[in-house]
């Protein structure tokens, strides 16, 4: 199983100091990003659980029950890191894939996307990135092609991911590029892209 990420603490404490500022909570003083955060997280502890913590996540799905027809939607979030020298650049946003059997190919995305720049600030991201693949199965090559931007940035993301399903039947799907390379404004950075998403709706064959 991919080894989790652990980088939200920082964010979420950055998210707490900005308040309402950069399209957080308006007059409340509460940024509405934290709570979306407290949803990634729950999710991933969820799915992948954690083990130092003694929390099991779901098991890798068995090729038995991959489905060999009908269509699933999955919906979860996309996780960015950002290899900038001193302060990367983490980014977080809602992921949906929509994987159909019969037809052998998933069609999704990450969008609303929000997180630091280099300096550690919390800004949202405009762009998109578009998650496909021609071959939906256990340990499925998941393409992802898009650019985000944010005050003049803009981060451009074209890879591959592995994908796996999990759980037995399955609840959930997992994937990630480890090392990914992601064009900063015209220079190359090494970073991440990790995606987790959990059953939203089956349709049978």
């Amino acid at each position: 199983m991919m080894k989790r990420l652990m980088m939200c603490g920082g964010l979420l404490l950055s998210l707490a100091a900005c308040g309402g500022g950069g399209g957080g909570g308006g007059g409340s003083g509460i940024d509405p990003r934290l709570a979306r955060l407290d949803v990634y997280e729950a999710q991933k502890l969820r799915v992948l659980g954690d083990p130092g913590a003694g929390v099991m996540g779901m098991p890798v799905t068995t090729a038995e029950d991959v489905p060999v027809g009908g269509a699933m939607t999955f919906a979860g979030s996309g996780t960015m890191r950002v290899e900038t020298g001193a302060e990367p650049v983490v980014i977080f946003g809602d992921a949906r894939l929509s994987v159909d059997f019969d037809n052998g190919d998933a069609a999704g995305a990450i969008e609303n996307t929000f997180g630091t720049n280099a300096n550690g600030d919390v800004m949202d991201y405009n762009g998109t990135i578009a998650l496909q693949s021609d071959g939906p199965g256990q340990n499925m090559a998941l393409d992802y092609q898009g650019t985000l931007n944010s005050s003049g940035r803009a981060l451009t993301f074209d890879g591959t991911m592995r994908g796996v399903f999990l759980g037995n039947p399955v609840r959930a799907l997992t994937a990630g590029d480890l090392e990914a390379g992601i064009d900063d404004n015209g220079v190359m950075r090494s970073g991440t892209l990790i995606v987790t998403m959990e059953v939203e709706e089956t349709q049978n064959p």
